[in-house]
């Protein structure tokens, strides 16, 4: 009896292990579009391909803790690329605006036809160049030609590397974290405006969306 009762036990361990990767199986990011890789266009840039690489990168945390991927939605996008641009234009990180019709992130679901029951959003300010996480150079070899601290040349973000630094970030502040894993949200939307700044040679506003329901 002791035996088998501790073979059952191995039985049972087996088959809750295959459930359990079975459920991470289940589970997908997706892929990151191979266009991610090119460097931002700061003129016009593409707005489409940098929420497709923050979905692909926050569906990654999503999956790894046991949460259902999200999916896209062309209106909650239209709602994050608007306020990223209003942000941009008025150099401010703000959950509100002085735009009529679009004060509020409700207002903004509403304006742009969001179907949802519950939503959310995160914001955040970045750089053209990746000046963040490593030692940068006090000197540097001219206008927007930027070193880090061993003489390597500091490179502009592409979609991608803006797409995962951003999404790193959010994950390590625990208000923002807590959007990423929400259950009850199954739809995202990242947008980007860019801002001038003679300084860091450009920054990047970014509004994060989340609708549920």
């Amino acid at each position: 009896m002791p035996k088998l009762y501790r073979m059952s036990l191995l039985a049972l361990g087996l088959a809750l292990a295959g459930i359990a990767s079975g459920a991470n199986a289940a589970c997908s990011p997706g892929a990151l579009p191979a266009e991610a890789n090119r460097v931002i266009n700061t003129g016009r840039p593409d707005t489409a391909l940098f929420d497709a690489a923050v979905r692909y990168y926050a569906n990654v945390q999503r999956c790894k803790n046991g949460r259902a991927p999200f999916a896209a939605d062309p209106n909650l996008l239209g709602a994050a690329v608007a306020h990223s641009k209003y942000m941009a234009k008025a150099n401010n990180m703000t959950h509100e605006s002085t735009q009529r019709g679009m004060r509020t992130l409700g207002d903004r679901m509403h304006r742009f036809q969001v179907a949802m029951r519950t939503a959310g959003e995160n914001i955040a300010q970045n750089f053209v160049y990746a000046l963040t996480g490593r030692p940068i150079s006090a000197k540097t070899r001219g206008r927007c030609k930027f070193t880090y601290a061993n003489g390597q040349p500091v490179p502009a973000h592409s979609y991608a590397s803006l797409a995962q630094e951003q999404v790193a970030n959010w994950m390590a502040s625990p208000k923002h974290h807590k959007n990423l894993m929400n259950k009850r949200f199954n739809r995202i939307a990242t947008g980007l405006a860019y801002a001038p700044d003679n300084q860091t040679c450009g920054r990047i506003y970014m509004a994060q969306d989340f609708a549920g329901g």
